[in-house]
């Protein structure tokens, strides 16, 4: 859950996408339970899981209030969503007791200008309990 390191490992959970006709691949319950809600998402064409930002693009992403650190990082999103007008959107998985670290924040705001700089039609934060 949040903007994951591109190359972590965690423990991930397999499901068939009917929407997508594919096997995908999330790394929590909540981005699980995210994930049947796009299937059922009629404004939603399609969906891609842990999508990978491209480093070189980190150059164009302002730096202020965030770590540089960050910035020699390879970072992926949760979710990259695909409307039927070829529009796409980012969708960020975070828990609420995330929320409130000042961390998560940084990444979040890294992925927000990293994909302005790519025109998504729409980032957005879901914010979802824990256990979900």
């Amino acid at each position: 859950m949040e903007v994951n390191k591109a190359k972590a490992k965690y423990r991930d959970i397999h499901f068939r996408s009917e929407k997508n006709n594919k096997v995908m691949c999330v790394h929590s319950a909540a981005e699980r339970a995210y994930a049947k809600e796009l299937e059922e998402d009629d404004l939603v064409a399609s969906y891609e899981t842990g999508v990978t930002l491209e480093p070189e693009r980190y150059a164009y992403v302002n730096p202020i209030d965030i770590r540089k650190d960050y910035f020699k990082t390879e970072w992926a999103s949760d979710f990259l969503v695909r409307f039927p007008d070829g529009r796409f959107g980012i969708r960020e998985i975070i828990s609420l007791e995330q929320l409130g670290k000042r961390a998560e924040m940084e990444k979040l705001e890294f992925s927000r200008r990293y994909w302005a700089l790519e025109n998504a039609a729409g980032w957005k934060v879901i914010v979802m309990e824990k256990g979900e």
